[in-house]
């Protein structure tokens, strides 16, 4: 287990549940974290997370195409196929309860998170349908063995990059498919072979996690009008750098509450992400009933709180399960 990166899915899943924690403040309360706008950058660090982790995990476990998308399709499809339906029971009977913000839902989609103009019925699936790509972009790497082979999943993102710019906003799927957002999952694999490459420093560690954090705290005071793979996506990459580099001290002090505490919630990080929509719509009905709202940053802090804790409920009672399950049947990496 890499420690760090363990870490760094809870700090990921945790600036999103506070992101959208903030939405539900607003909406019912006196917008209590109205200055916090830097929480969707959790999903950039997720997508550096799941570029590293591919080439790390397929270093140590060679693999075929047909094994490779397999296993990513079995870690990630039934939980989210579970809680979809459950979605879809809530969106029968309460449909206002489901994308409150707005738009169109797309049923069809939501399964088989094919990108449409709509919402899916856990809107938080557009990031599966990115994750989804990338493994397909990711698995032309496979039949090599050089260690430098995944650079050629880089070389196609940079092409597909490279092509939106030239045709310009368009169509949906176009702008899907040549999306920024690939660039991140491409600095993950970058991050692969720097630490590879590179002895674990603890003082560089530090340093680039501060100047990582110190450029995040500069765009949510300002936001400076950069694409999001700048503003977000390079902080995020090297934050994800200074935490690998930290690995020698997370390992060693693994034992320590603080530290177990990061990575029960980074085992739950998965369920987490796609169950806290669940949990922020009835907890927000509960707390506001209490008379909570009055109070606003309790009331956001008692969201957080009940997520996170429904969260790892629903890591204990349906993905672990379902990943065992998953296992007796079918080969994981």
């Amino acid at each position: 287990m890499i420690y760090s990166v363990q870490y760094m899915r809870a700090i990921a899943a945790l600036m999103i549940v506070i992101h959208h924690a903030a939405w539900k403040g607003e909406q019912y309360s006196s917008d209590p974290l109205s200055w916090f706008n830097v929480g969707g950058i959790g999903v950039d660090l997720f997508f550096i997370i799941s570029g590293y982790i591919m080439c790390y995990t397929v270093d140590r476990n060679r693999t075929d195409f047909l094994s490779f998308i397999k296993a990513r399709f079995f870690r990630i499809i039934p939980l989210y196929w579970v809680l979809t339906t459950l979605a879809l029971g809530v969106y029968i009977f309460f449909p206002d309860k489901i994308n409150s913000s707005g738009g169109s839902t797309n049923l069809i989609a939501s399964y088989t998170l094919f990108p449409v103009e709509g919402k899916f019925l856990i809107n938080n699936g557009w990031t599966l349908s990115y994750e989804l790509l990338f493994y397909f972009i990711f698995s032309t790497c496979l039949a090599f063995k050089t260690l430098y082979k995944y650079l050629i999943p880089c070389f196609i993102i940079f092409l597909l990059v490279v092509s939106g710019l030239l045709i310009g906003e368009g169509h949906y799927l176009i702008d899907f498919l040549t999306s920024y957002y690939l660039l991140e999952f491409m600095l993950g694999i970058f991050a692969f072979y720097i630490s590879k490459k590179t002895n674990k420093n603890l003082p560089l560690g530090g340093f680039l996690i501060s100047c990582s954090v110190t450029a995040v705290i500069l765009v949510n005071i300002n936001n400076l009008g950069f694409e999001r793979v700048i503003q977000y996506g390079v902080p995020a990459f090297f934050f994800f750098l200074g935490m690998l580099f930290m690995e020698p001290y997370f390992n060693k002090n693994k034992s320590k509450f603080f530290s177990s505490l990061l990575k029960a919630l980074g085992d739950s990080s998965y369920s987490l992400y796609l169950f806290h929509p669940f949990s922020l719509v009835v907890f927000s009905i509960v707390l506001s009933r209490l008379g909570l709202a009055d109070y606003g940053i309790v009331f956001v802090v008692g969201l957080v709180l009940m997520s996170l804790i429904s969260g790892y409920v629903c890591y204990l009672l349906l993905e672990k399960p379902l990943v065992k399950l998953m296992k007796t049947n079918k080969p994981l990496h």
